[in-house]
Formats: C-alpha cells, sequence, structure tokens
C-alpha cells in the first residue's frame, strides 16, 4: 500500500510544482522564476513540445505519438502489476515511480492539447565546463520520477530480482553450506553410536 502513497506524492508534488512555476512566470516560457542556487540550480518555466531533452524536436504530430506511447506503456505497467501478484518492495517502488512520472507528463499533454500539446518543466540545472553548458535541459518532477524508476528497474532487472541476471548465489550457497554441515553431523552422531 505505500507504493500508492509513494505514486499520489510524486504526482501531486509533480503538479503543485508546475502549478507554481506556471503561476510566477505568468504563464510566459523562458522566464525564470527563482534562482536557487546561483549559476548552478534555478527555477525558469518553459512548456516543452519535444519530449525529454528534444528527442522528438520538430516531429510532426508528436504529441498524438506521446500520448498514444504513454497509454500503452500505462496498459503495460497495469497488467503486469495485476498479473505479478508476489512483487518486492524495490519493484513496487520502481512502478511507482514511473506510473507518477508518466501520468504527471500525461496530464500535462491532455490539458494543453488544444494549445500543441506541451509538458511543465521548470528545473534547471547549469553545469558548465570551459564556459559551456553541458546539459542545457529543463525538467519537472515527472521527468526525475521516470529516470530514477527507469534506473531503479535496471538495476532491479540486472542484480536484485530473484531471476535477475547478474544475481548474487551467496544466500543459497550458506543454506546449502548449513545443510551439509547438517547432514555431515547427523552421520558423524550415527556412526559414533554405532560404534
Amino acid at each position: 500500500m505505500w507504493h500508492v502513497v509513494l505514486f499520489v506524492a510524486v504526482l501531486l508534488i509533480d503538479q503543485i510544482t508546475k502549478i507554481l512555476a506556471s503561476t510566477f512566470a505568468g504563464g510566459e516560457a523562458g522566464v525564470t522564476v527563482l534562482k536557487i542556487i546561483d549559476n548552478f540550480l534555478e527555477i525558469e518555466y518553459h512548456k516543452n513540445t519535444d519530449g525529454m531533452m528534444g528527442i522528438f524536436e520538430n516531429l510532426e504530430h508528436s504529441q498524438l505519438i506521446f500520448l498514444c506511447a504513454t497509454c500503452v506503456i500505462l496498459i503495460v505497467i497495469f497488467i503486469y502489476m495485476g498479473v505479478a501478484k508476489n512483487r518486492g518492495k524495490w519493484r513496487n517502488a520502481t512502478l511507482a515511480l514511473i506510473l507518477s512520472g508518466a501520468f504527471g507528463n500525461f496530464i500535462d499533454r491532455i490539458l494543453t492539447y488544444n494549445e500543441g500539446g506541451y509538458v511543465r518543466d521548470m528545473i534547471h540545472t547549469i553545469i558548465k565546463i570551459n564556459g559551456k553548458e553541458i546539459f542545457p535541459y529543463i525538467f519537472n518532477v515527472a521527468d526525475m520520477a521516470l529516470v530514477v524508476g527507469a534506473i531503479m528497474l535496471l538495476l532491479d532487472l540486472l542484480f536484485i530480482d530473484k531471476d535477475a541476471i547478474f544475481r548474487f548465489k551467496k544466500k543459497e550457497n550458506t543454506q546449502k553450506t548449513d545443510e551439509n554441515t547438517n547432514e555431515n553431523a547427523e552421520l558423524t552422531a550415527e556412526n559414533g553410536v554405532n560404534e
């Protein structure tokens, strides 16, 4: 049940921060609302029509593609959640983050569809090397939830899940060693009784 609380909390934080950024910027894109750490972190309101890191820049019908892709992803996750009942806490947290991020941006695209469809972004990290900004992207809480959820899912599939690709078998070997020790002790006890 706690993963439902995580989902709702992230979704609410995402929507509240988007509303606040849009309100303080007067709905105008490109407005710096707040400098949190000078020359490093600021709140700068943007209307993103291109997707994360501009991957669908100038793509015709990109909003319709985003909406359809999000629907498919959400349906697949809900089907998985219905089928895989014995998920661990890690997997539940992963799914909660991915779902909250997908829903957060989906809500934006639905609400702004008649305006061309966009996602409200506002978190701008200014990281420069030799005076050149190396990460010029502006993102939101939903984007962070999606990225963290995707990284957690990758770690889960590679290392954490019981069927993970690189799962360490230490616990199973320890249990087998304990079983072998018990069997040896029983054999020794039987041999001692027989003598």
